[in-house]
């Protein structure tokens, strides 16, 4: 993957993870659920922020 499309993925994933929990509160999901979703979504992409994609 070049720098560009590293740099797309890492712009793209806010607006991903919002998207998927507003669909979670649209779909009626309980706030413990939607919380616990949010929870782990950021944890995951500090995981993979971290790793600094082979820099």
């Amino acid at each position: 993957m070049n720098e560009l499309q590293l740099r797309r993925e890492r712009l793209a994933a806010p607006y991903v993870t919002a998207a998927a929990i507003t669909l979670t509160i649209q779909q009626g999901w309980s706030a413990e659920q939607v919380i616990t979703l949010t929870t782990c979504l950021l944890v995951l992409i500090a995981l993979i922020s971290s790793t600094g994609h082979g820099d």
